[in-house]
């Protein structure tokens, strides 16, 4: 969504003046076991939030061995071998990506293939993140906040590699939605005369969420209830069999994956999420107070202590605390003061134009040219003991492939 968000502005910004791809690297250049393989962590890590952080903090505290450019070498050759003939086809001017593994392999077909491109992260991890966003071999990591800022120092990124720059959201989140409340409420079937809660649980529908969902529904909450489930097509099931089982007057619409969440944003009083990135900032942006029921891991925890630190929102670790929080928002004018705390927050206000200045930032690192870092004499050394070691191994090889015929 950052990246997708960007691309829109430098559009909107330079007319018909550039090419940008967005692309899903791995699939589209046809990693495609790797890519399995990244996505299947990920939803694994969703799941089981305790075991990720467990594994984020181990991961952070092995430093240089845990960074994207080291596991990449270990895990994921598929990707780095198809990944960097991709690159060579296509030969980009600049590369800016959103995900740690992408940055390393275009890192690798940089040094490679002798290319001339500059190569940008963006740290997807607002406040927080993990060591495998750590790489001193690319221009620079560009993150969100100071505090992300200073994480990265601590985990070794050297400090003239870092940049700040406002999270990206599509401009529609900022736009003034063309539909009225009456009308986005009446097409899900719902009570316009009631305040709506929203829940999701992010792209992936996975987590804690559906449970507070259901209990929601079941004791009759006199709000209007919203439902995302993304692409997990068993809880859609599930919470459609419970609307249509009819033991509730709760007003409740189900949905799969959407595109219209700034609509539904628009006529929400309540959210109820998990800690993701671009999750929590669309919250904020259209002034809902939120309960987070779980998060991924320690990056998805930041985005919380943000809402929770700031009184903009609300984190629970079981049923009777939220039920407390629940009971708090019927009995008092806590949903009002919260939403006056995120209006008057000033890192929400940098978001309207976040997009457009990365937008004016890449274009005009497209305009500087491209410099080659040079190689410390420790690096040279290490590269000639490295291939004096591997020429041995070949000429001692039985192996034919790595056999060295002479004529």
């Amino acid at each position: 969504m950052p990246a997708l968000a960007i691309k829109e502005a430098i559009e909107e910004l330079y007319p018909d003046q550039f090419q940008v791809d967005v692309i899903d690297f791995a699939r589209e250049c046809g990693a495609n076991w790797d890519d399995k393989i990244i996505k299947g962590i990920w939803d694994f890590a969703l799941a089981r939030p305790d075991f990720t952080t467990s594994a984020n903090r181990l991961i952070d505290s092995l430093n240089r061995l845990t960074r994207s450019n080291t596991v990449m070498k270990l895990f994921l050759q598929q990707f780095i071998h198809k990944g960097t003939r991709y690159i060579l086809r296509y030969k980009p001017d600049i590369v800016f990506s959103t995900h740690f593994f992408c940055s390393s392999v275009a890192l690798f077909a940089r040094e490679r293939y002798n290319l001339n491109y500059k190569i940008f992260s963006y740290m997807t991890d607002p406040i927080r993140g993990h060591n495998l966003w750590v790489n001193p071999r690319i221009e620079a990591v560009i993150v969100a906040t100071k505090e992300a800022k200073e994480y990265l120092i601590n985990q070794g990124m050297p400090k003239n590699r870092i940049k700040i720059k406002s999270f990206p959201l599509n401009k529609k989140f900022f736009q003034k939605v063309e539909k009225t409340r009456e009308e986005i409420l009446s097409e899900l079937s719902l009570d316009i005369s009631r305040k709506t809660l929203l829940a999701t649980s992010g792209g992936q529908g996975i987590g804690e969420t559906v449970e507070y969902v259901k209990s929601l529904y079941k004791s009759r909450f006199p709000f209007n209830i919203i439902v995302i489930c993304g692409k997990n097509k068993e809880v859609f099931n599930e919470l459609l069999s419970l609307k249509e089982s009819g033991i509730s007057d709760t007003p409740f619409a189900v949905l799969g994956f959407v595109d219209n969440m700034h609509e539904l944003l628009e006529v929400s009083d309540l959210a109820l999420a998990k800690g993701g990135a671009s999750t929590t900032l669309e919250m904020l942006v259209k002034r809902v107070p939120t309960i987070f029921t779980h998060c991924a891991a320690l990056h998805e925890k930041g985005n919380i202590d943000f809402f929770v630190n700031n009184e903009m929102g609300w984190y629970v670790r079981n049923k009777k605390e939220f039920d407390n929080i629940i009971d708090i928002i019927l009995k008092t004018d806590i949903l009002g003061r919260y939403k006056s705390n995120i209006e008057a927050n000033e890192y929400v206000k940098t978001l309207p134009e976040a997009a457009y200045e990365l937008a004016h930032f890449i274009v005009k690192e497209l305009e500087t040219p491209y410099k080659k870092r040079a190689k410390s004499r420790k690096a040279y050394l290490r590269a000639i003991v490295l291939g004096i070691r591997m020429n041995l191994h070949r000429l001692k090889s039985k192996n034919k492939r790595y056999r060295i015929r002479r004529k």
